[in-house]
């Protein structure tokens, strides 16, 4: 399964968000997972503890079809890295035919703004998941995001909205949802939010995923059953807490 995390806006919480998916299948029964960064900026990279100054094998290199093996990341067994490159080659696109990894799944963190890269990686993709911050520029984002695709002729139906820092207290939170529910439905925006949490805001900075860094936030849960959601398993023997948004 390809699934590609994309939003033309930044700070929406792609790289959050294709991090703690990947654990969150690995805990769901998903034997392996590779995260490929996509993105200049290398975020993921440098969140996965890889400063991605090593000049080795990376996305680059991936995309061309050059062998190689993508990083296992210790914090999380199952879970491989393929590293960023801060100068990608800019008149290069992706072979779809080359976007394969050694894992059941590939996450894909993709740089927020089109171009032909980003249209040849959404073509072979089997999901395109679209972080939201659910106010009324996020609105706008979307509709942005839907008008580029339809002129390019990628179809909606693996599109899937996901909302991220969503607080059920905020008005303008609950008629965004309200909104987008009632435009495209529960297949296309995703019925699981990913709350607001002082715990997500703050992972990145210690090198790991929610679920090793702070196993019982709200942020794990909804993560969690995210991954759950998208995978079609249930994680057996996880601790539920009861609060919902």
């Amino acid at each position: 399964m390809r699934v590609l995390v994309f939003n033309q806006k930044s700070g929406v919480g792609k790289t959050t968000t294709v991090m703690n998916v990947a654990a969150g299948l690995l805990r769901c029964g998903v034997g392996s997972v590779t995260v490929a960064d996509l993105d200049p900026a290398m975020h993921l990279t440098r969140a996965l503890g890889h400063d991605g100054d090593s000049g080795g094998w990376d996305v680059e290199s991936w995309l061309e079809g050059v062998p190689g093996n993508p990083l296992d990341i210790e914090t999380e067994p199952g879970l491989a890295l393929i590293p960023g490159n801060p100068a990608p080659a800019e008149d290069r696109t992706a072979s779809v035919g080359l976007m394969t990894s050694g894992g059941e799944w590939l996450l894909l963190d993709a740089p927020p703004s089109w171009s032909p890269r980003i249209e040849a990686v959404m073509r072979g993709a089997d999901l395109i998941l679209c972080p939201l911050e659910p106010d009324f520029l996020g609105m706008q984002e979307v509709n942005r995001l839907l008008r580029t695709m339809q002129s390019v002729e990628i179809g909606w139906d693996r599109l899937r909205i996901l909302l991220t820092r969503f607080n059920s207290r905020l008005a303008v939170h609950r008629e965004v949802r309200a909104r987008l529910r009632e435009r495209f439905g529960d297949e296309i925006v995703l019925t699981v939010p990913i709350r607001s949490s002082v715990r997500l805001a703050d992972e990145t900075e210690q090198g790991t995923t929610i679920f090793n860094h702070a196993p019982k936030s709200v942020g794990a849960y909804d993560y969690l059953a995210l991954a759950e959601r998208l995978s079609g398993r249930r994680k057996a023997s996880s601790t539920r807490r009861r609060t919902r948004p």
